[in-house]
């Protein structure tokens, strides 16, 4: 018997319908005394072995015959505009076998409306060029030799100063430095009259720091041709991700690319597609005609692979002499880097942990001249999960209540926003 279901899903804070086919009858739930043989039983890892007898390869283990080794050369500014590359001292150092930059390679889409090798740099560590080589000291010392005469331009780098319009532009077209243009507004119930009826209001601001993820194993990938056919071994959570961006990248069919990944050494959400390293291998690989290996090492691990925005967020609360809450607001700010593709769901928290009729969420994701964000465990839920429970703390203070029992009191059974 097919059974068509509608059934909300929530991720992230965002929470969208879909349709599901179910085909047959749905199994019988176990009674709470079943003898399961596998759910709730302790099951041997399948890779435990190779991992603890290092037997396990990861993408930074692939040894290739030939195989060359790759640099970037990255911005050392915040802002800046490229207005030559001189390549030839390092073309003419022995070892070198290919060196790409936006000079010799197609316009490559990447980032919004900019390019693999973009001409206008927007925050240190963003690539100007790169280098395959005999080894990695031949590969560094080709890039101390390139030559780049660099415009440099104004830059912002704080999320409260990137929109008060005086700031200088990220993007030419967001002159306000607001990803989408506009903050993004949630609200149910009347907030102001909550605060007017309330006993008792507490405000405050917290502030949260960008969080790396350092893998222990950095972001990198080894990119070999044979003709027309590209393998690529990726440190990757996501080998379909990486195999659908470089042949739209690199302008070849699926069947052409094929990702390998047998071990990762974390990711964290970090490695959620091909970076920018994973296609400049590929356009190294091709120009010297022999396989590379492209790893970064901890200082680009740290500017470019993405981060936890750092937040300031004005929240308040507004609460009962009886300890029911009345009301929430929040006010936060998220710095999302030069290259943020869309807020993180900072007020998630906020709208949907509590049971409270009357709650205002206004969240501005900035553009500014950092490193990217990027997915980060339960991203943007860590940053307001702090800012609220702080904020929890001081309203069970407030009303000389137990934090626990104020938590248990208001606490929502079903999400508010979505009712799950």
């Amino acid at each position: 018997m097919v059974k068509v279901l509608k059934t909300k899903v929530e991720i992230e804070g965002r929470v969208h319908e879909e349709v599901v086919v179910i085909d047959g009858e749905l199994p019988p739930p176990w009674d709470s005394k079943a003898e399961l043989e596998i759910v709730g039983q302790p099951v041997p890892r399948v890779d435990g072995a190779e991992r603890v007898t290092g037997q396990a390869r990861y993408t930074s283990d692939i040894q290739l015959p030939g195989l060359l080794h790759a640099r970037i050369l990255r911005s050392p500014y915040p802002h800046a505009r490229v207005k030559s590359v001189d390549i030839s001292a390092a073309e003419a150092l022995p070892g070198v076998r290919a060196i790409v930059y936006g000079g010799n390679t197609p316009p490559i889409k990447w980032y919004r409306a900019s390019f693999l090798f973009d001409s206008t740099l927007r925050h240190v560590g963003d690539e100007v060029a790169a280098v395959a080589a005999d080894s990695l000291e031949i590969a560094s010392d080709a890039l101390r030799l390139i030559k780049v005469e660099y415009e440099v331009l104004p830059h912002i780098t704080d999320e409260q100063q990137a929109s008060d319009g005086a700031a200088p532009p990220v993007w030419v077209d967001e002159p306000r430095n607001v990803i989408g243009g506009e903050p993004e507004v949630y609200k149910r119930g009347d907030v102001d009259k909550a605060f007017k009826d309330a006993d008792y209001v507490v405000q405050a601001t917290f502030c949260t720091p960008t969080a790396l993820h350092n893998c222990l194993e950095t972001h990198g990938s080894v990119a070999q041709w044979e003709g027309d056919n590209l393998t690529i071994w990726d440190s990757t959570q996501h080998i379909f991700g990486v195999r659908q961006r470089v042949a739209e990248r690199l302008g070849l069919a699926l069947n052409q690319v094929r990702v390998i990944k047998h071990y990762m050494g974390g990711g964290f959400g970090s490695k959620g597609g091909a970076g920018k390293y994973t296609v400049i291998a590929a356009l190294l690989a091709r120009k010297a005609g022999r396989p590379v290996k492209l790893m970064l090492n901890r200082t680009e691990e740290n500017l470019v692979t993405g981060n936890r925005d750092s937040t300031v967020q004005h929240i308040a609360g507004a609460v009962k002499k009886d300890g029911t809450l009345l009301a929430l607001k929040l006010i936060c700010y998220a710095n999302s880097g030069a290259y943020g593709g869309g807020g993180m769901p900072i007020a998630g928290p906020v709208q949907e942990m509590y049971r409270c009729v009357n709650v205002y969420t206004e969240s501005w994701s900035l553009y500014t001249n950092l490193g990217r964000h990027s997915a980060f465990r339960a991203p943007g839920f860590v940053e307001g999960n702090f800012a609220l429970e702080s904020l929890i703390d001081m309203l069970a203070e407030k009303v000389k209540m137990d934090p626990l029992e104020f938590r248990k009191k208001n606490y929502a059974e079903r999400d508010p926003k979505g009712n799950l």
